[in-house]
């Protein structure tokens, strides 16, 4: 009864856990994005830009292009460095 108790308790800890952690998760990358957006926009107005005119759209649509850019070159990085065919011994 006592063990049982015990597995459950835990069990419970344990979930607790894991939901705080998505939780915080999620948040964390809410803020990142409220962040990013903020700082794409005031680059946008330094340029001379103004909300809503088309000039804004094609530099949002420009900050957007970059992120994906920058972002497939860290994939691709990453893809490199666990391609095994890549690993070659030293002095081969």
């Amino acid at each position: 009864m006592v063990l049982r108790f015990v597995a459950v308790s835990g069990a419970m800890i344990a979930l607790a856990g894991c939901a705080q952690y998505d939780e915080m998760r999620s948040a964390n990358l809410a803020a990142a994005q409220q962040e990013r957006v903020a700082t794409e926009e005031a680059a946008c107005r330094e340029n001379g830009v103004q909300p809503g005119s088309q000039a804004y759209a094609d530099c949002r649509k420009e900050m957007l292009r970059q992120r994906q850019k920058s972002a497939y070159r860290q994939e691709e990085v990453a893809r490199d460095m666990l391609n095994e065919s890549h690993l070659r011994p030293y002095g081969e």
